[in-house]
């Protein structure tokens, strides 16, 4: 048996920020992956800007940015054929923090990620070890993991452990959901992205294609749809994507499809009887607005110090759970609202088309509710001309 101030189930962005938080507060962290890095796995790789000023608080803004991601700086709708087309770019923030995202290749920003919490004073990082179960004290208190190697005993127990998380299933807080779901695959293709400072996303019937460049020469091209629907693309997705994309008709496919789903993910709770959910394991919508990587950023850096504050003795156990739940609420809120509204003109081509046209004649519309899905401001900045363009009237 082993002993750690908090033991945390995941080493991707989620379970990473927070081990570098609570580490810079001066608290023991012991990080288990199953996984030795770097390993791929499908992703959106599109930070929004609140992720990137995330990475700059936490002090590895740098690090990632001389991998040389490419900067985006805003997000284009369009339609299969090309037209109709809109595009907004990100508001400013009232902080003034970044106005730009980053395009990341996975591999990469795990890798930035993983390097420091090799540094980290106070992390203990271990690769290649499976986390089993919860442990429990007689009165239910969760007080740590069981693992493939032993059980790990800490003061708080962190599940990052991704949208099938096995510790929230351990923990009996996985709500089942209905219904066919949705399904991705991303794939990577070799082409010169110099000029792409934007992700484009293109409506085709009841899918979206998304193209984001993530790397020097590199483009991320990646679609959303029904189980059935990703299935049929799953069996030819190169020629899919040449089908619906004209940029990639001269560009050669170098990183075979991965595939994920179900994206909906309901948890009882993010926070109970010792355990803290973070990232996908807190729950998900769908990945259509781009903002899994920043809001599970966002996530752990309120993490981080409501842990903190408990361990440090300012709070106890059942403050710390409540305040962090309300914040998981407050930051999940409006962007959930937003997911909602991307899914409804997913789901109906005929809306996507309108609703595309008319924000093309008033891109502050689509730049307001680009604005919401980031945090800055709420709903009310949505004007009644906002809301009928965005409806297609």
């Amino acid at each position: 048996m082993s002993q750690a101030g908090v033991v945390v189930v995941g080493a991707g962005p989620s379970g990473a920020a927070t081990a570098l938080v609570l580490s810079r507060a001066g608290h023991s962290v012991t990080v288990l992956d199953r996984a030795h890095f770097p390993r791929d796995k499908a992703c959106g790789e599109g930070l929004m800007p609140p992720g990137v000023a995330v990475l700059r608080r936490l002090g590895v803004l740098d690090d990632v940015l001389a991998t040389h991601a490419p900067r985006v700086r805003g997000v284009m709708y369009t339609h299969s054929g090309g037209t109709p087309t809109a595009y907004a770019p990100f508001p400013t923030p009232a902080d003034g923090s970044e106005q730009w995202g980053l395009g990341v290749r996975r591999t990469v920003f795990d890798a930035v990620l993983v390097d420091a919490l090799r540094r980290a004073p106070r992390v203990t990082l271990v690769e290649g070890v499976r986390a089993t179960g919860v442990l429990r004290d007689a009165s239910g208190l969760i007080t740590g993991v069981t693992t493939d190697e032993g059980p790990v005993v800490a003061d708080a127990a962190i599940a990052a452990d991704g949208l099938h998380s096995p510790m929230r299933a351990a923990a009996g807080w996985t709500v089942a959901t209905g219904g066919e779901g949705r399904y991705g695959l991303a794939g990577h293709w070799k082409l010169d992205v110099r000029d792409l400072d934007r992700i484009t996303v293109t409506f085709a019937g009841q899918q979206e294609w998304y193209q984001a460049p993530v790397g020097p020469e590199l483009l991320l091209v990646s679609t959303l749809a029904g189980r059935s629907r990703i299935g049929v693309t799953a069996r030819n997705y190169e020629a899919a994507a040449r089908a619906t994309l004209p940029a990639l008709r001269g560009a050669e496919l170098v990183v075979r499809p991965l595939a994920a789903g179900q994206f909906r993910q309901r948890p009882r709770t993010v926070a109970a009887d010792g355990l803290f959910l973070v990232g996908d394991a807190a729950g998900y919508d769908d990945p259509t607005t781009g903002e899994g990587i920043g809001i599970g950023l966002l996530l752990a850096e309120r993490l981080g110090f409501h842990i903190a504050t408990l361990l440090s003795g300012e709070v106890d156990r059942s403050t710390a759970e409540a305040r962090y739940r309300r914040d998981h609420a407050e930051l999940w809120r409006n962007r959930s609202r937003v997911t909602a509204l991307a899914l409804m003109m997913a789901r109906r081509p005929w809306l996507s088309r309108r609703a595309v046209a008319r924000a093309a004649d008033r891109p502050q519309a689509l730049g307001a509710l680009l604005g919401i899905n980031c945090g800055y401001w709420g709903f009310g900045r949505l004007t009644p001309r906002d809301w009928l363009a965005l409806a297609g009237f």
